[in-house]
């Protein structure tokens, strides 16, 4: 797992070492998120924070530093810097270098990536979905989307794809599984270009319409087979549709 590590000196400790050297640790992308730094910044992002203060609290979260009273300490020795507590020890850290670890993690506000599912048991890759739940959890984040962010949408999604099991979510799941999912349509999207490419090209038919057209592909004139197709795991579908359009197109 790619991370990013930043050694600072140590300019201030309770328990000096001279020399002592520190790592701050925290992922530099959503891919490498484990599910508990995936939780804790959608927790973060889930509140009413300005950019600045969300990315010094995303931080914080995922370095494991916590902030520590600079009056507790002599002034003299922390100056300008910042106190905080990091493995049960206090250090003092430098303004710069909070504010480059800060910009490290804009990828947060900036970027589309591929997060751990929100949801429990379900693949970060989508892997043991049906295409058929694929299809239906999309069409309910569009309706979300469409419908100016209403959550009745969301709960809709979280029910199709844990099969019934999420009902309610918390404000934190809400707020991962919009992040999520806008990383798998891009997951998607670079491993099935042709696919996707060929739907969204249609903007003047249904979402029902378009699930007829991918179908009557896969079918073979067979709409019996139909049911068969949406049961089937959605990267099967999607890796069948991708190279029968791959050879459409280079016919």
């Amino acid at each position: 797992m790619r991370r990013f590590f930043l050694a600072i000196k140590h300019f201030f400790t309770l328990r000096f070492k001279k020399g002592e050297r520190l790592d701050l640790v925290y992922p530099i992308s959503w891919e490498t998120m484990s599910q508990e730094d995936f939780r804790n910044v959608c927790m973060i992002l889930s509140k009413p924070h300005g950019r600045k203060e969300a990315l010094f609290l995303c931080l914080c979260a995922l370095a494991h530093i916590r902030p520590d009273n600079p009056i507790k300490y002599d002034q003299k020795a922390i100056k300008d810097n910042m106190v905080f507590i990091i493995g049960g020890k206090s250090y003092v850290i430098t303004p710069k270098v909070i504010q480059e670890s800060c910009h490290q993690l804009e990828y947060i506000f900036d970027e589309v990536g591929l997060a751990p599912c929100p949801l429990m048991k379900v693949d970060r890759k989508i892997f043991g979905l049906s295409f058929e739940q694929f299809y239906a959890a999309d069409s309910y984040m569009l309706q979300y989307a469409a419908d100016n962010n209403n959550e009745k949408w969301l709960k809709e999604a979280a029910k199709v794809l844990t099969n019934g099991a999420t009902r309610k979510l918390l404000d934190w799941q809400k707020k991962g599984l919009v992040i999520w999912w806008n990383g798998v349509k891009k997951y998607m999207m670079k491993k099935y270009p042709y696919v996707l490419q060929e739907g969204e090209s249609i903007t003047d038919r249904t979402q029902t319409e378009i699930l007829y057209d991918l179908l009557s592909v896969m079918n073979d004139n067979k709409p019996q087979d139909n049911d068969k197709i949406l049961k089937s795991d959605v990267h099967s579908v999607f890796y069948t549709l991708n190279h029968i359009y791959y050879e459409n197109a280079h016919k």
